[in-house]
């Protein structure tokens, strides 16, 4: 598939070793359960995925916060890869109706001098 943009997958293992932490830190985890810790408040789960963005590099987008609700939530978020196609590969149908693709669009008038 022709992609304009692919974020790389961390490795699972990079995963853990920034995760695993914060979660034994921040959300009273045992080393058993760290995984599956929920996140306690508002304030602890921006702790943490402020922290795991930092480690990771990898940005989690806001309409995604809503459906991380525990560290195990978190890896299959980063576990899953991001691919987007380019907007010409867009079906009409799932675009908004004020929203239309110009494939052959000008910027500006041309020079009249």
């Amino acid at each position: 598939t022709d992609l304009w943009y692919e974020d790389p997958t961390p490795d699972i293992d990079a995963l853990e070793r920034t995760l695993k932490p914060l979660s034994l830190e921040h959300l009273g985890a045992c080393e058993e359960t760290w995984r599956s810790a929920p996140f306690p408040d508002l304030n602890t789960k921006f702790t943490v995925l402020n922290a795991c963005i930092e480690g990771i590099g990898r940005d989690i987008p806001s309409s995604q916060l809503t459906y991380l609700q525990t560290i195990d939530d978190v890896i299959t978020y980063y576990s899953t890869p991001v691919e987007e196609k380019r907007y010409m590969e867009l079906r009409p149908q799932s675009l908004p109706f004020n929203v239309k693709i110009a494939k052959n669009h000008f910027k500006g008038l041309p020079d009249t001098n």
